[in-house]
């Protein structure tokens, strides 16, 4: 700092200081310490010691001083510094809000993306569990053509069988009743021969008595045709009772 006793031409235009005022009367102070008792050596020293204490804070004060153009120099600087600031930080808020914004498009981006691959998945899938479901159809039917084809070779084989046992087993019962007609046949007509040479035997024998015996001979033959019926039923009934014994063997 320029001291106050410098020339006025030396001094900056900004830091010329106004005529210097004397703020400290060392005169009266002097006079008023005698007036209370105080010697003249005593009055001059503590003068000079308060003008001591007086010009070291004046000094004080006019180094913490600082000029107006100074203050308006650093107000400038300050508010410059602040509009800075606040561009600065407008521009942060724009950057990071745009940022966010692009993060936010990105992300919604991705959630889009996401959401059609989801839904490509999930057709895929259902055309995969569809084409499963119907293979599954085609294998279902397959099985069931297969067991159906098996359950109808199996009826024919059944049938083939019952229709073989069947034929056999009529065969077999044809053959009985044809071999029981056979031998009833065989049986009634040695028994019609038979009667046929008996009576005529008689007749050549009893001649004499064929009239005699008439009535007789007419008994004779009616009781020899109830035994030939008889016969011959009994015949029908054996030939009716084998084929129930053959169903029933």
């Amino acid at each position: 700092m320029e001291s106050p006793n410098a020339p006025e031409d030396e001094k900056p235009p900004h830091l010329q200081a106004p005529p210097y005022v004397h703020h400290f009367d060392t005169w009266s102070l002097v006079r008023d310490l005698q007036s209370g008792g105080f010697s003249g050596d005593q009055t001059v020293t503590i003068m000079k010691g308060v003008r001591s204490i007086l010009a070291d804070n004046m000094n004080l004060a006019t180094r913490a001083l600082v000029s107006k153009s100074n203050v308006e120099n650093e107000l400038y600087l300050f508010r410059a510094a602040c509009s800075e600031l606040k561009a600065e930080i407008q521009n942060a808020r724009k950057a990071e809000a745009d940022r966010w914004r692009s993060q936010r498009a990105q992300l919604q981006h991705e959630v889009d993306i996401l959401g059609q691959t989801l839904t490509q998945e999930a057709g895929s899938m259902k055309d995969e569990l569809k084409g499963l479901f119907d293979d599954r159809k085609m294998l279902t039917r397959g099985e069931q053509k297969k067991v159906e084809a098996k359950i109808q070779e199996l009826n024919y084989k059944i049938t083939v069988a019952l229709n073989s046992d069947a034929r056999s087993n009529i065969e077999s019962l044809r053959w009985i009743l044809t071999r029981r007609a056979i031998l009833a046949l065989v049986i009634a007509g040695g028994m019609v021969i038979g009667t046929l040479n008996y009576s005529r035997y008689m007749t050549g024998v009893q001649e004499a008595e064929r009239k005699k015996h008439t009535a007789d001979m007419a008994a004779v033959e009616h009781d020899s045709v109830a035994v030939q019926k008889g016969s011959i039923h009994g015949l029908a009934e054996e030939m009716l009772l084998a084929p129930e014994g053959v169903s029933n063997g």
